[in-house]
């Protein structure tokens, strides 16, 4: 679109010098398309605001997307999936720094059992930061944000974002997109998760996102 008004600028522009209005007319014309053809190409060449730029591992940290609600979330998610993760594969250094420690991006393999939502392989990469070193319990602010990697053994409801510019996803709103999977029943984690994600049945997990959707 903003090409084609580009060419119809041009083209006005250039019928006005071959019609040749007189004098002060024609430099008057002429000086309010070139103000506009100036207009038309900065349109061209500035990018999208909207476009977000792509995640560099080595120098980003997961976004904080928290969302409103669990609709929103559900609504939100690109991707929602039961599995389980695998060891670390990566730690990388992203040169930033919270108050107790370096910020590390560690980036875990995690294995399909069931999508619910999206996506359609069998294994995906999830990113997430943590702080090294690890802080005490204590830190419990810290340790919300920046998580680091998910323990290994149990399954996981995940509700996913896909990172810009990658194949890799993070959980959407950090705490609020991991629901650990105990004794059958999922379990919100950190009183961040939502209530309405919290105790339910592995198998009844598609009919809730279902619900949840709709709301």
């Amino acid at each position: 679109m903003k090409q084609a008004m580009y060419s119809r600028l041009k083209k006005k522009l250039q019928e006005l010098l071959r019609n040749r209005a007189p004098g002060g007319l024609l430099a008057c014309r002429l000086a309010a398309m070139t103000a506009f053809l100036a207009v038309a190409a900065g349109a061209l060449a500035m990018p999208s605001a909207a476009q977000a730029a792509p995640f560099r591992l080595e120098q980003d940290v997961v976004p904080n997307e928290s969302q409103a609600s669990a609709p929103e979330l559900v609504r939100r998610a690109d991707g929602i999936a039961i599995g389980s993760f695998g060891e670390s594969d990566r730690m990388v250094q992203t040169g930033k720094s919270a108050p107790q420690g370096k910020l590390v991006n560690f980036v875990q393999t995690f294995t399909v059992k069931r999508w619910i939502k999206g996506g359609s392989g069998s294994a995906l990469t999830v990113v997430t930061t943590g702080i090294e070193p690890l802080p005490p319990p204590s830190q419990l602010e810290a340790n919300e944000r920046y998580p680091g990697a998910w323990a290994t053994g149990p399954d996981y409801l995940l509700f996913l974002h896909k990172l810009e510019g990658t194949d890799s996803y993070v959980p959407l709103g950090l705490l609020q997109g991991v629901y650990p999977i105990q004794g059958g029943r999922t379990v919100s984690l950190e009183d961040k998760g939502f209530p309405q994600l919290n105790g339910i049945a592995e198998a009844g997990v598609p009919q809730a996102v279902e619900r949840l959707a709709g709301t």
